[in-house]
């Protein structure tokens, strides 16, 4: 029975009210796991194998940061997985798929003359890489891109030692900046 058809089923009242409730939200839980929860077998890292992955993982992120400054969607385009997620900050839309994530930062990277990002401070848990980052992007002269500097946390899920998700959230208090290209 489709999920659909079994909220159907339960009215509003059965659902919160009785023990069918409970058995509908379970079975709901436990479809929602077979979908795409933790489906396939648990791996278990040795010490040292944790200390590798999260090495890696974070070297993976600092490479990355230092490469942005190459202004070329194609250098960055081999960090990131065919089916990334990536949301420049919270509240805006998700940029999805390895096509989406060249072509949005290939058409800004173009109009910049010089990017610099600082990482301020980075670690790694397993597979989560979290930053503390200033991106500053400098314009050329009459360029479409505005200049900006964003000081963000920034959010990266690696897996197969590529991005797979990577959201930046607006560092808490920070100034940010966006204002008009420099005049040609």
């Amino acid at each position: 029975m489709s999920e659909q058809k079994l909220i159907d089923y339960f009215n509003r009242r059965e659902l919160l009210m009785g023990a069918g409730g409970a058995s509908l939200l379970a079975l709901l839980g436990n479809q929602q796991a077979m979908a795409g929860g933790h489906t396939g077998p648990r791996v278990i890292l040795s010490e040292e194998e944790q200390k590798a992955l999260e090495a890696a993982n974070d070297k993976l992120i600092a490479d990355f940061v230092a490469d942005y400054a190459t202004r070329d969607a194609e250098v960055l385009d081999k960090y990131v997985a065919d089916d990334i997620i990536y949301q420049i900050t919270e509240g805006m839309d998700e940029i999805v798929g390895r096509e989406a994530f060249f072509k949005h930062n290939d058409d800004m990277l173009k109009g910049l003359e010089k990017v610099d990002w600082i990482n301020v401070r980075q670690f790694a848990i397993g597979q989560v890489v979290i930053n503390e980052r200033i991106d500053e992007f400098y314009p050329f002269p009459g360029s479409r891109v505005p200049r900006m500097r964003f000081h963000v946390t920034g959010y990266f899920l690696i897996k197969d030692n590529q991005i797979q998700v990577w959201r930046d959230f607006t560092f808490p208090g920070a100034k940010q900046l966006i204002e008009p290209a420099p005049k040609a």
